[in-house]
């Protein structure tokens, strides 16, 4: 399974964090990822400087609009009759799948990102 997770894994990110600061912050990135309305929590009661808290920050920030956008459409897809909920039941695993590799990652210290979209946003 660790081989499946590394091909999320962003080296040159990880390589940045500091040990300390994974234990000490990792609890924050982990309720940033659970409640998303909370992405900021790592960067704003966590270590400001702190690579690791950036990073979870910046990926709790694509999760929650990744989240609205996932949830628009499968507002849409429930609207096809049997179709619909196959797919909603398919979408539904997919976000636990990534919700659990994006756990996964802040406790290990790593820097796994969202598939696709996981690069897109950096704001903090």
């Amino acid at each position: 399974m660790n081989d499946f997770l590394e091909q999320f894994n962003d080296i040159n990110t990880e390589q940045t964090f500091v040990q300390n600061e994974v234990e000490k912050h990792k609890a924050l990135a982990i309720i940033g990822y659970l409640i998303p309305i909370l992405f900021f929590l790592p960067a704003v009661a966590g270590d400001k400087n702190s690579t690791y808290c950036k990073f979870h920050s910046n990926q709790g920030l694509t999760w929650l609009i990744t989240l609205v956008v996932v949830s628009i459409v499968r507002f849409i897809v429930a609207l096809i009759p049997i179709l619909g909920v196959l797919l909603n039941l398919v979408i539904t695993l997919a976000i636990i799948a990534v919700l659990v590799v994006l756990i996964i990652g802040a406790i290990k210290g790593k820097a796994y990102r969202i598939p696709v979209v996981g690069n897109l946003l950096n704001v903090f």
